[in-house]
């Protein structure tokens, strides 16, 4: 293989290279043990009650190895080690973390033994055994290392063995595979079968399944394959060097078969290293390998000094979303992952992270401050003081500080799922107390923040003491517990109280439910406090379920008048004062109102109507019909409730159980309560879980806890304000909080998409190869942000992460350059250190020497462009580097004296043309470069225009349903007016279909989409630097006139 240089490869390493020895000297006195091995009965894994010594701190002093996990003989499973735990747990700063995997008597105790500086110290035990020591060159750093039984010749336990080399890999930073030479070196690499069952039993999103194989890559450690025992040879370890030890390179040939082992490296591990080893021993035989440093082959100190330099130079263990771990959280997450292996479940790596990381936020309250400074407090503080065997695994969620309001408790999401923790009871969202005003609770508001996932809202009104808590514990499927039920005349539930569940129908969504206060409480005397109550429940709520007892009747229609009030307590637009504004119509608050689920309990009638069986939701219909005549405060809710609430339904109940057992109705279980409630029960519950929809904002935007928790902070504070909630004013203030974070959920994605490949590619060798890893970094987070921006109409936002990009670039650019650089000037160093030497010899100071100095420089020039991976400064430093070094070329020649006046003045100005001509090229190269950058920006706008046209079209799609259905509702009420006599309303009301007909017409048009991506054409040319904004301008004028 010809002469090749590593990418990592600089001008600081190569400088660094004579003092390596020092360093390793340095490494070995560092990671001397100076304290026994805790009393530990490997048995039972429980410590022995023999005195225990004092825990050394593994970032100042080396303990000796434990075994961390053991194989269980008799279930076939994994056990983990809690003192091994315990000192895991006390590493509180970033953890660098090796591991080695391989064949059985290949050597891998002592690779690691001469890792840790020590003669011997990892037993020849099965399991997983670990040792923890000071990083022996970052001392913020602690050194983790790994040692894992060998797999045998022949196919032992697989199941075991794939486990082991599972948790060996979610484990390290560094993972190292070691082998023998032993015939052709690749079929040693193609024995790690085990590598194929990583994307069957590790994923890193649920929902993205089939890119599983790309994501693992993300977060997979580096990959080392130590080859020993290979006879001395220094052309291989120059080759070696050259290419940086890729393993790739020294592969012999693509694999044909996609699941082989060296392909399945290939695929998932993002970086591959390959280092070979002579025989350690002195004599070049095999066996076992001296101990004493000094007995070691010269040649295999060299290449471990190599291998040394390079393993624990690798960054610090992290996990899905880069996040750098302590030893608490990885002992946790090693208790996670052995239990999914050991009830044969697949490894979700952002669900374990999430919850740990929620674990760890939750934890860090009230830890002690670090004053070290060396990191901020978190729970690893907590863990550094406490005892070296750890409690149980927790199952919940403690609050540390009782003077407080704790926290709610969060059941554990069910193993293999999405879906976030569940609340194991309610808790008030919207406090009411006596003479105060609505308040939010903060903590109950964090909490539903905290849910990310699209959320199903299900809020339940109606009078006191009706039976309504009841009803919404039957929709969470809970028989006893849940929300608090009262057995007096006095109303119990006060507020809004909130219960947050996976929804037990639709995966990766929240069902909320909200118990709110009864209405109508004689002991309370304010209505309007009802009224407030009754419109938060309407504007949070996805379904509205109103409860009341006995049949719907003049009276029930009449104590509904909190519906006929909306309009005083709820506005749609923000312009003008006071309450409903004018021009607003019934169709606007359809576009903000729930569902309507009308619930009568302790119904006693016959559902038949003139002689025929009728349906519960003609039982209603026939109750909302509209008389002539009929008294104004029985008409009016018949008439609002038709107009707001278009869709509705209805569900008639028995009485749970007899009047005497009432009292204690959550105690009851399932037998001893009416079979026909229970059936109709289950009706309303399958009706609920299966139709009620996705809380969603008008155009379809999907609200999830975030924003549902921002909705209602929004609506309370206006309350609290003495004005009138106005919806559209709420929707964009959320909107301003939501594109906000979309913008900034964005910049993240490209961050971390170009984290998963920077490290390798660059330099690049070409502009536009570092413009397409661009190009596939902001294609990402265009997704994320269109995914979750709305209403951004101005396309402010969209600008905004435009221009953030755009200096993300030009960081990329500044930082491939920089690499350029550093490698070009680190190999011209390298190449031209001969020709260093000769010069301070003197050696080309004699008659001739300029021309053989001449022959020299161009060589080296040759064999400098012959190295791969110098990047887009291998020119430009090159003639940097040809110019400094001309004074002593111009020295060289005036003193040659085998050349005369007129040939000495020919050389010098055919240096100079020289010169000139390189100069220019690099010009070229530069002007070049600037014209892609160029066409680069308006690829950018393009995917940009592609995105925002994909996301207008799909918001087009959703507003045109929307408007069908309310069409279809208005057409559907205009009849039934008519039929009742109520011309006049049914005209109003034709001119509001006309109106929804007019609107569909202008969402239909091409113009509706065009007007918003010629407004992002104005946007780009002024957050864009050389973007062509007249152009830009000229098309949106011409869309304009055209449409």
């Amino acid at each position: 293989m010809d002469l090749t240089l590593g990418r990592e490869e600089s001008a600081e390493k190569v400088k660094a290279k004579a003092s390596l020895p020092t360093a390793r000297g340095h490494f070995s006195a560092c990671c001397t043990p100076t304290l026994p091995e805790p009393g530990l009965n490997q048995d039972s894994w429980v410590l022995s009650p023999a005195p225990q010594p004092r825990a050394p701190d593994p970032h100042t002093e080396a303990m000796e190895p434990v075994c961390l996990v053991e194989p269980v003989p008799s279930s076939g499973t994994l056990r983990v080690n809690p003192a091994a735990l315990g000192l895991l747990r006390g590493l509180t700063r970033p953890l660098h973390v090796l591991a080695v995997f391989g064949p059985r008597g290949t050597g891998k105790s002592f690779l690691m033994d001469q890792l840790a500086g020590q003669g011997e110290g990892f037993p020849c035990s099965p399991g997983i055994w670990v040792w923890c020591l000071p990083h022996p060159t970052q001392p913020d750093q602690a050194l983790v290392l790994l040692d894992t039984e060998g797999f045998p010749e022949q196919e032992g336990d697989k199941t075991q063995l794939s486990r082991l080399f599972l948790l060996n890999v979610l484990l390290s930073s560094v993972l190292v595979y070691n082998t023998r030479s032993e015939g052709d070196p690749q079929r040693q690499l193609d024995r790690l079968t085990y590598v194929r069952d990583l994307p069957r039993l590790v994923q890193v999103l649920d929902e993205c399944s089939w890119e599983n194989s790309f994501l693992l890559s993300s977060v997979l450690p580096n990959f080392v394959w130590c080859l020993r025992d290979v006879a001395p040879d220094p052309c291989l370890d120059e080759m070696l060097e050259a290419t940086g030890h890729e393993l790739d390179s020294a592969l012999s040939s693509p694999q044909d078969l996609e699941d082989s082992p060296s392909s399945c490296i290939q695929r998932l591990f993002p970086c591959r290293k390959l280092f070979c080893f002579c025989s350690p021993r002195a004599d070049g035989g095999h066996g076992e390998p001296p101990s004493p440093a000094d007995q070691l082959h010269p040649t295999f100190q060299e290449q471990m000094g190599r291998f040394k330099d390079y393993a624990l130079s690798r960054s610090p263990k992290t996990v899905v979303g880069n996040r750098v771990v302590d030893g608490t959280f990885l002992a946790d997450f090693l208790e996670r992952v052995v239990d999914l292996l050991s009830r044969d479940k697949p490894v979700l790596l952002s669900e374990i992270c999430n919850d740990l990381q929620q674990e760890g936020d939750d934890y860090s309250v009230g830890y002690p401050t670090d004053t070290t400074g060396d990191a901020p407090p978190r729970r690893a503080a907590a863990s550094a003081a406490q005892p070296s065997v750890p409690d149980p695994k927790r199952e919940c969620v403690v609050p540390l500080q009782m003077s407080q309001p704790a926290l709610p408790v969060l059941a554990q999401a069910a193993p293999g799922t999405a879906q976030p923790g569940a609340m194991e009871e309610p808790m008030c969202l919207i406090e009411n107390r006596p003479g105060r005003e609505l308040q939010l609770n903060q903590r109950a508001l964090s909490l539903l923040q905290s849910f990310r996932q699209p959320v199903v809202v299900v809020a339940i009104a109606g009078l006191y003491r009706t039976g309504k808590s009841y009803l919404l514990n039957r929709l969470a499927s809970k028989d006893q517990g849940g929300f608090s039920l009262g057995a007096t005349v006095q109303s119990h539930t006060k507020g809004i109280w909130m219960w947050c569940l996976p929804h037990p129908r639709r995966a990766c969504h929240t069902l909320v439910l909200l118990d709110t206060e009864g209405l109508g409480d004689v002991e309370k005397g304010d209505t309007k406090n009802d009224a407030w109550i009754f419109a938060l429940a309407v504007l949070l709520s996805s379904t509205l379920v109103y409860n009341s007892l006995g049949t719907i009747n003049q009276c029930a229609l009449e104590q509904l008048h909190y519906v006929t009030e909306l309009t005083e307590h709820i506005k749609v637009k923000a312009a003008g004062k006071g309450g409903r504004q004018e021009g607003e119509k019934s169709a606007q608050f359809v576009q903000f109102f729930p569902a309507f689920v009308w619930a009568v309990r302790d119904f006693t009638l016959q559902l038949k109507l003139d002689g025929q069986e009728i349906t519960e939701d003609e039982y209603l219909e026939n109750a909302l019909k509209r008389r002539e005549g009929q008294p104004k405060k029985l008409d009016l809710p018949k008439k609002y409730l038709r107009q707001y609430f278009p869709s509705r339904k209805c569900f008639v109940f028995d009485c749970p159980a007899p009047c005497c057992d009432l009292p204690r109705l959550d105690e009851l279980p399932d037998a001893e309560l009416s079979p026909k409630f229970l059936e109709q029960a289950q009706r309303f519950c399958s009706h609920v879980h299966q139709h009620a929809g996705t809380k969603t904002l008008p155009g379809g935007h999907v609200v999830t806890g975030t924003l549902l928790g921002n909705l209602a902070m929004t609506y309370v504070d206006t309350i609290r304000s003495g004005a009138v909630p106005c919806m559209e004013s709420a929707v964009l203030a959320l909107a301003q909080i939501e594109n906000s974070a979309a913008v900034g959920e964005a910049v993240a994605v490209y961050e971390e998409q170009l984290a998963r490949q920077v490290v390798v590619l660059l330099p690049t060798e070409s502009v536009p190869e570092l413009l397409e890893l661009h190009a596939q970094c902001e294609r990402e987070a265009l997704r994320a942000f269109m995914a979750r921006t709305f209403k951004d109409d101005d396309r402010s936002f969209q600008g905004e992460l435009m221009h953030r990009l755009e200096e993300q670039k030009q960081e990329l650019y500044r930082r491939n350059e920089l690499a350029s650089s550093d490698r070009c000037t680190a190999i011209l160093l390298e190449l031209s250190d001969e020709m260093e030497d000769q010069i301070g010899q003197r050696v080309y100071l004699v008659p001739g020497g300029y021309q053989h100095f001449q022959n020299d420089r161009q060589q080296m020039v040759e064999r400098y462009r012959q190295v791969p991976g110098k990047g887009i400064k291998a020119e430009e430093v090159l003639q940097e580097f040809l110019q400094s070094k001309e004074a002593v070329a111009q020295t060289i020649l005036q003193t040659d004296q085998a050349l005369t006046e007129k040939e000495k003045e020919t050389a010098a100005e055919r240096a100079r043309a020289e010169m000139a001509e390189r100069e220019q090229e690099v010009l070229k190269q530069k002007e070049a470069e600037l014209q892609q950058k160029l066409e680069d920006q308006d690829r950018s706008y393009q995917e940009n225009l592609r995105q925002l046209e994909e996301k207008l079209e799909d918001e087009r799609k959703k507003l045109l349903e929307e408007q069908g259905k309310m069409m279809d509702q208005k057409l559907k009420e205009q009849e039934a007016l008519l039929r009742e006599g109520f011309r006049e309303e049914a005209r109003r009301l034709e001119n509001e279909i006309r109106g929804l007909q007019q609107q569909n017409e202008e969402i239909q048009k091409p113009s509706w989409i065009q007007s918003a991506l010629g407004t992002l054409g104005d946007v780009a040319s002024l957050v864009l630097p050389g973007f062509v904004g007249k152009a830009a301008g000229v098309v949106t004028n011409l869309v304009r006139r055209l449409f």
